[in-house]
Formats: structure tokens, C-alpha cells, sequence
């Protein structure tokens, strides 16, 4: 008599003893590991347990197998499995929940890292009473996030002046770069350095330097939306920001300079060719320069060879940038209007020709064809302006306000007769394509003789250091109020512990 026929094993199987050797699996199980959620399926022996979800708590044993302990579903007692990999798969929403918590973990800070910022409260105007402190919790890091830690930025009177104008007209509202998220307040920004405390984006190392565009706050999270790898022609890395309702004409305020970064050569020992100790000049005067730079430019092409300016605001630094620029190209008459509390100042620059005061504007010589440089704003003035000079002014060139002036008298960034709207964002597109910038070298120019502006205006001008929130409302409130000196630059930290020991603003 033949012996019955054996039962075929079942796929499951009881568990390998608790010291079972694990060796690699005979049969490939990518992305299985201890810990890992599955589903069961394909079970002939124990159908029951198909679509039951586990998780592996061991293996791959000698004989390829796994080990998974069930979910109890219910049940007095958890079931554990011995499963071939063809017998269970990732549950892949489960491992993306997985993925999540331990990321949430991992970003958890203990203790919690608190911020202080300040922002400016709606309908209060500019003045240091509108200026509000605000201390809340840093929130958790997302994915592609970076923490930063604003090192310092600096602050002008050109940087309440754009606090006034808003997105209008000519030059940039740094306030709506940074949104703030309650209801009532905004910010503003300013130029700055920071490093990156924590990044969730593959391609920002902690401890990333970078130069651009911050709220004057300690610590600020952003969301990344790429990066810029270096330039062939040695233009620097940049890691770029996303800002909500962001103008695509001024995306480049999105983007943040990397100065150093982990792991590579430290350029941060040089700033534009000079030593270190200038960082803090390139925050005070290289957005300024390149302005001016551009203004002289666009003055360049479409004037052609004119050779006499009239520059309003000659106190203000983006002003003397202009004059630098102008006669760096041997202009060979430019004209300063000042007041008369900075009139002595502005002569001792000798960037300028002759300078004049505002209510000596009848004094002007007008026997030359000239363009008037606006920074004022003022209407009064411009019409006065235009009336003195007749048909010898070629047209006004309206800059926006190089300075902060909370009372002025017809105040206009309109365009009139016979004026010319500057667009910063504009020009930067335009000159791209204009035979007077590509054909002349005046990139590396730019570049070039920026070190030599800085040493000219340390001769005339003292950095002031800002530490903490008195002294920057102090500060702040002698800018709005006028009272500051045309002699001062000032760099701003709102950590305390790191305001050093000389030009401290305040007692």
C-alpha cells in the first residue's frame, strides 16, 4: 500500500530561535529593514492573514526568511510570523507616517529656541512708536527649511525711505519681502549676514554662511526653493528663498549669497578683495554702490556724453556713491544740494564740484545743459529746479528717497514733463543687453572699484555699532526724526552678547 502523500509546508512559519544567525537574504529584499511596516499577503497556509499589517522585528534569517510580529487586531496575544520576502510588503503609507514622526522628533528642540524681531505696527506711521518688539517660539523645522541665525545687518536712512514708498515707482519695499504672519503688523529687511542652525534641504549645509536680504530679527525660518551652484566666471553660490506674492522683477532679492560653506575655502577672509574687517562696509555701502553704479549707467545711455549733474541729497550716501560714479568717468560738473546743517559736511567730501543749499537754488550757474538727479522727492524743489534752469535742463531723473523726510511738501514719485522714472530691477534686465555695458567692461569695473569707494568714504564716515532693541530704537528714532549725523553708518544686532565693545549706540 502506497503511504499517503505529504502535506506541502506552509508559507508561515514559527520564528527562528531567539539566537538564530541573520545572513544576508537568498532572496532580495530591497528596502526591508528592523522596523519597517508591511503588509502581509499571498498566504496559502494561513490565508487569514493576508492584508494584515506588521512590522519586521528581525532577520533575514539563514533560510531568507523574516521575522514579523502581527498587529494584535483585537486579539488576547500579538501572532508572530516567519515570512519569505514574496509573503509581505512595505506599507508604504505607514512608512511615509514612520519617515514623518522621526523627522518631527529629530527637529524637536529642547529647549525651545525663542525669537525676538521687530515689526512695525499698520496705521502708525514710521516714527520708533510704531516700532514693536515681538518674542515668539521658533516653529519646528519642515522639510526644506532652513533656520538662520541673522548675524548682523546694517540700516539707513535710505532703508525708512523705503519703508515710505511701498512696491511704488522706482526703488524696492523691503517690507513685503517678509510677511509676518499676525494680523495688524509687517516687517521690513535689511542687508545682512547670516548662518544656517538647522536645514532640512539636501543641498544647505549647517553652517552655511550667507549675505542678503534679512528681517531685522535673531533668528528666521525660510522655506528653500534651490540653489545655484558657483559660476564658471567665479560668480558665487546662492541659495534662494521662496517669498510669498514675490514680483518676478525683483526675484533677486530672493537670493542669498553664499559667503562659506562647510567643508570648502573660506571666502569669507575676503570682501570684494579686501580683508575681513571691510565686512562690515560691504553692508553698509555695496547695495548702495551698485545702485549708484547703475543710475550713472542708465544716465550713460541715455544721455550720451552730458557732462553736468545736479544731485539732490548730496549728504546721503547712495548720493556720494553717484558722484563717485561720475567722476570716476571724469563728469566733468556735478552740482550737490544739501541743507544747510550738512552743508560743511558735503564741501569736506570734495566729491562734488560746487555744492549749493536747497534755498540757494537761484544761485544755480544755467548755462549748461544738465540733468537733474532727484533723491529729494520734493516738488517744490524740482519745479524750482526746472524753472532755473529753463531749456538748458534736459530732463529730471526721479532716484526715489535716498534719505528719510517725513515732511516734505509735495512729495511725488509720479512721473511729469520732462521726467524720468529709475527702475533699479529695470536696469538690471536692460543692461544686459546695452553695448555701453557689455562692450566696456563695466561688470569687472563695478567689481573693481568698489574697494576704492569704501577707503574714500572711511575718511568721511564712522561705523556705529547697534546692540540690542534700545539701542536700535535710539537709533532708529534719531533717524526718523532727522537728527542723525550724514557721518554715521550704523550695523545692527539684536544679539546682545555679540554688540562688541566699541561706537555701542545708546547708554
Amino acid at each position: 500500500m502506497t503511504p499517503p502523500p505529504q502535506p506541502q509546508a506552509q508559507e508561515s512559519q514559527p520564528c527562528e530561535p531567539q539566537g538564530a544567525k541573520a545572513i544576508p537574504a537568498q532572496v532580495d529584499a530591497p528596502g526591508i529593514f528592523k522596523g519597517a511596516p508591511v503588509t502581509v499577503r499571498a498566504l496559502q497556509g494561513a490565508p487569514e492573514y493576508n492584508g494584515c499589517k506588521g512590522v519586521v522585528t528581525a532577520g533575514p534569517f539563514e533560510n531568507g526568511r523574516y521575522e514579523v510580529t502581527m498587529e494584535a487586531q483585537g486579539k488576547p496575544e500579538t501572532k508572530v510570523l516567519s515570512l519569505k520576502p514574496a509573503n509581505f510588503v512595505l506599507d508604504t503609507d505607514a512608512l511615509k507616517e514612520y519617515v514623518s514622526t522621526k523627522r518631527a522628533e529629530k527637529a524637536r528642540r529642547s529647549p525651545p529656541l525663542e525669537d525676538f524681531a521687530l515689526v512695525w505696527a499698520k496705521g502708525k506711521g514710521l516714527s520708533s512708536k510704531a516700532l514693536v518688539s515681538k518674542i515668539t517660539q521658533v516653529p519646528d523645522l519642515a522639510e526644506h527649511h532652513v533656520l538662520l541665525r541673522v548675524e548682523k545687518f546694517a540700516f539707513s536712512q535710505m532703508g525708512l525711505g523705503y519703508l515710505m514708498k511701498g512696491f511704488t515707482r522706482t526703488f524696492n519695499a523691503f517690507h513685503n519681502f517678509y510677511q509676518y504672519g499676525e494680523e495688524g503688523f509687517y516687517r521690513s529687511a535689511c542687508w545682512g549676514y547670516a548662518t544656517v542652525m538647522e536645514s532640512s534641504h539636501p543641498k544647505v549645509a549647517v553652517g552655511t554662511r550667507l549675505y542678503g536680504l534679512v528681517p531685522p530679527c535673531r533668528y528666521h525660518l525660510m522655506p528653500v526653493g534651490g540653489t545655484i551652484p558657483r559660476g564658471r566666471n567665479g560668480e558665487p553660490a546662492m541659495v534662494e528663498l521662496t517669498m510669498t506674492d514675490m514680483p518676478f522683477n525683483l526675484r533677486r532679492f530672493q537670493e542669498m549669497e553664499v559667503v562659506s560653506a562647510p567643508g570648502e575655502h573660506d571666502v569669507a577672509a575676503e570682501v570684494d578683495g579686501e580683508a575681513s574687517l571691510l565686512e562690515d562696509w560691504r553692508l553698509v555701502l555695496k547695495e548702495i554702490y551698485t545702485m549708484a553704479f547703475y543710475m550713472d549707467e542708465n544716465l550713460l545711455v541715455d544721455t550720451g556724453m552730458i557732462n553736468s549733474v545736479i544731485i539732490s541729497c548730496a549728504s546721503a550716501k547712495t548720493s556720494m556713491a553717484l558722484a563717485y560714479c561720475l567722476r570716476m568717468r571724469e563728469m566733468r560738473y556735478v552740482v550737490g544740494l544739501t541743507s544747510k546743517e550738512h552743508l560743511e559736511f558735503v564741501k569736506a567730501t570734495d566729491l562734488y564740484h560746487e555744492v549749493y543749499t536747497y534755498d540757494q537754488v537761484e544761485s544755480l550757474p544755467n548755462n549748461r545743459t544738465i540733468v537733474y538727479m532727484d533723491f529729494k522727492c520734493d516738488g517744490e524743489l524740482r519745479q524750482n529746479i526746472t524753472l532755473r534752469m529753463g531749456t538748458n535742463l534736459m530732463y529730471n531723473m526721479v532716484l526715489g528717497p535716498a534719505v528719510f523726510q517725513k515732511r516734505m511738501k509735495d512729495q511725488v514719485f509720479e512721473k511729469r514733463a520732462r521726467e524720468v522714472l529709475f527702475d533699479e530691477s529695470s536696469w538690471r534686465e536692460r543692461r544686459r543687453m546695452v553695448a555701453e555695458v557689455t562692450k566696456t567692461g563695466r561688470n569687472e569695473k563695478l567689481k573693481d572699484s568698489f574697494p576704492a569707494f569704501v577707503q574714500r568714504l572711511r575718511q568721511h564716515v564712522k561705523l556705529r555699532r547697534v546692540c540690542g532693541e534700545k539701542a536700535f530704537k535710539d537709533m532708529y528714532d534719531a533717524v526718523y526724526s532727522n537728527t542723525s549725523s550724514p557721518g554715521d553708518a550704523y550695523i545692527c544686532t539684536l544679539h546682545e552678547e555679540e554688540g562688541g565693545v566699541d561706537e555701542i549706540w545708546g547708554p
